[in-house]
């Protein structure tokens, strides 16, 4: 993946429903899940920078709208995990759940190397759509 592609404020719509979207703050979520393997996986900069550019969740985050939904799909601490210790961690005494300081740490986090938010802002077609009424 070109870095230069790892920008905030991606657009992306659903091919299959052009109503339908979202907004991918791409450079927040690498940052986030790099830190993450950082702070909770013993990992260096280095070695975490490696191991999420050489990962098909960057390599093919901008497929289309479908994947940037199954990225959506999880929290990022659960990425995090999954690329430094593999599927089904969990099984090998890696606990699945976040960390009790992690949402604080996360914001703070964000705050202190100018993030987004949110990582995927997700845009809907409205659930009833206004009737518009025709002149007879």
């Amino acid at each position: 993946m070109d870095e230069r592609k790892i920008v905030d404020g991606i657009v992306i719509i659903d091919d299959h429903d052009p109503r339908q979207g979202v907004v991918f703050n791409f450079r927040t979520w690498v940052s986030i899940i790099k830190a993450i393997m950082v702070r909770y996986s013993e990992k260096n900069e280095y070695e975490a920078e490696k191991i999420i550019m050489d990962s098909w969740l960057v390599k093919r985050a901008l497929e289309d709208y479908m994947a940037i939904v199954v990225r959506a799909h999880e929290l990022d601490y659960h990425w995090a995990m999954i690329l430094v210790h593999g599927e089904r961690y969990w099984h090998r005494g890696i606990s699945e759940i976040e960390p009790d300081d992690f949402w604080e740490w996360e914001a703070e986090y964000k705050r202190d190397h100018n993030l987004k938010q949110e990582s995927f802002i997700f845009r809907h077609p409205p659930k009833n759509p206004p009737v518009t009424q025709h002149p007879c």
